[in-house]
């Protein structure tokens, strides 16, 4: 048999695999050379507050590295909708990224026609930080701790009430599920922002708000509040003397604000491990980390897997509570 002949069989295959090569070689090249033109962040909240923050900080360390701008691009309206909805909508080429608060995953238990789900529509990245909430009161309520606080709404039902930044926050809900967990009953006074409802702690027309720290940490250093707990699982390193509501007597309690990163669903991966890598390598920067920590937010980074995970967890936890406690947004 002459060794230079090629099977008619043979000849196919390599033509299959080369015309199966050819078509690939667009895509692996556009992977392997991304980005190649600017990458866009969208907040979908007004300009100023902690979302856009964080967002300029982290984008402003990874333009270098990308070799590309990487542009913030605020997009504010329907509690984070308006933004989530131009990623929905858009291409799976990681050249745009949502970055929504933890109301990605409130809101699909207290909107019922809420336009995405959240896991199949979307591609988590990382969380790029937390804001934990701490139980605030004013600094001469009688309360030192949880236990006082509830011994307080035990002894004198319905006699306690919380504020919160408004219907269906990460505040609200937080507040409701320790109302529930505690087994008390408390009045819950919805405000439009931290700042009116703090005023009416202050003014004693409230008794506690779960505030995030962001808007808590500088007045507790200042002594104009007075914290009795942190919400999440973990103390917050900026007030390491504050025990959790976990340690006081609830175990299992973990409750905290996030921000975090989504591509379009169907993100090529080596783009999602790109982008995660970058985001990663600028949270770690002394420079971002100073800047978190001086507004009370907690530097994230977990991988795209764990972020899908708490996602999960989240969705699972805040449909249960609203359903529980019926909740709603009126």
């Amino acid at each position: 048999m002459n060794p230079n002949r090629i099977s008619r069989r043979g000849f196919n295959a390599a033509a299959g695999a080369g015309i199966a090569l050819a078509a690939l070689s667009p895509l692996a090249n556009a992977q392997s050379a991304f980005p190649s033109k600017p990458i866009r962040i969208v907040v979908p909240f007004a300009a100023g507050g902690p979302t856009d923050l964080m967002a300029r900080a982290i984008a402003k360390n990874m333009a270098p590295s990308l070799g590309q701008p990487v542009i913030v691009d605020n997009k504010p309206g329907g509690g984070g909708v308006i933004g989530m909805s131009e990623i929905a909508r858009g291409p799976a080429d990681g050249y745009a990224m949502v970055f929504p608060s933890i109301l990605a995953v409130t809101n699909p238990a207290l909107m019922p026609n809420y336009p995405f789900d959240t896991l199949r529509d979307f591609a988590p990245l990382t969380v790029v930080g937390f804001i934990p909430h701490a139980v605030v009161v004013k600094p001469d309520f009688p309360a030192r701790n949880l236990q006082e606080l509830v011994a307080m709404a035990k002894g004198q039902p319905d006699s306690l009430s919380y504020g919160s930044s408004g219907n269906g926050t990460s505040a609200h809900l937080g507040a409701a599920l320790f109302v529930q967990r505690a087994g008390i009953r408390a009045v819950h006074v919805p405000y439009r922002g931290a700042g009116p409802a703090v005023q009416d702690l202050l003014g004693g027309q409230i008794q506690f708000i779960f505030l995030d720290m962001s808007s808590a940490l500088a007045q507790i250093k200042a002594g104009k509040l007075r914290a009795l707990a942190v919400a999440p699982k973990s103390r917050f390193t900026g007030l390491p003397d504050v025990p959790t509501v976990a340690e006081q007597g609830y175990p299992g309690f973990d409750v905290h604000g996030w921000y975090g990163l989504l591509l379009k669903a169907g993100t090529p991966a080596p783009v999602v491990q790109r982008l995660y890598a970058e985001v990663k390598r600028s949270l770690d920067t002394q420079e971002v980390r100073e800047i978190f920590q001086a507004q009370g937010i907690e530097p994230g980074g977990m991988p795209p897997a764990d972020f899908t995970a708490l996602i999960r967890d989240d969705l699972a936890l805040w449909k249960r509570t609203v359903e529980q406690l019926n909740i709603t947004l009126q």
